[in-house]
């Protein structure tokens, strides 16, 4: 098998389709979506593991942030969509992912602004169905309102919350820390019944998806940094 990186071209023909649910503040089948960016993908990904999914889709489905030159994190994010579409059956949207959605200041010389991603990537989305956060200290009020609806919605959950613990920091090939708040989050989640399903992506020639065991909501709850619990884990599949 091949070990030299494949390219994989930014999908703007199915990006470009959103624009009407941007537009109109719309929600678009997220099952659409992430398997017309899957149909591109070659060779398919290979998912090791299938028996270790949970019988019920109520989890948090945790993952490296695995992205690269010539690869997107959107690449992996639906193939991870399709792999709960595939095994759970019909449910629109197969995952509701947590997403960073503001890019960082533009500075002009001794000017600096607001990018325009700070509008545009919050109805992005939404049509996708996700919850928005921003960066680390770049506005923790929008945040904060983001993450108090998933606690709020978590309860009532039927589909897996999808959850990239390192954020943007992460890159393929290489595991940081988890971002400031993950462990709060991961105790709340858990106390609403949500185990933790660790799942490691890596490449050889293609995507291999490595399904972990899960990480159940006792664990999670009595151990005393949950997140790094759920990224040693994910060490353990790559």
């Amino acid at each position: 098998m091949s070990e030299t990186p494949i390219s994989y071209p930014a999908p703007w023909r199915v990006i470009i389709g959103l624009w009407p649910h941007i537009v109109g503040r719309t929600q678009t089948s997220v099952d659409d979506f992430s398997a017309a960016i899957c149909a591109s993908i070659r060779p398919e990904p290979i998912f090791i593991g299938w028996d270790r999914l949970p019988a019920s889709a109520r989890f948090v489905l945790v993952a490296n942030h695995y992205q690269r030159a010539g690869l997107w994190i959107l690449h992996p994010a639906a193939v991870l969509t399709q792999m709960v579409r595939k095994h759970y059956g019909p449910g629109d949207p197969p995952v509701r992912w947590i997403v960073t959605a503001n890019w960082p200041r533009i500075h002009v010389g001794p000017l600096s602004f607001h990018s325009p991603g700070d509008v545009l990537l919050p109805r992005v989305a939404d049509a996708l169905s996700c919850y928005p956060v921003s960066f680390v200290g770049s506005n923790a009020a929008f945040s904060a309102r983001s993450l108090r609806r998933v606690l709020r919605e978590a309860p009532i959950a039927d589909r897996p919350l999808g959850l990239f613990p390192e954020g943007v920091g992460g890159s393929a090939g290489t595991l940081t820390d988890p971002l400031p708040g993950v462990d709060r989050l991961l105790v709340h989640l858990a106390k609403a019944g949500l185990p933790v399903q660790p799942v490691g992506i890596s490449e050889r020639g293609r995507f291999v998806i490595r399904i972990g065991q899960t990480i159940s909501a006792a664990e999670l709850v009595q151990a005393d940094e949950p997140a790094r619990l759920a990224m040693c884990r994910l060490a353990d599949l790559l």
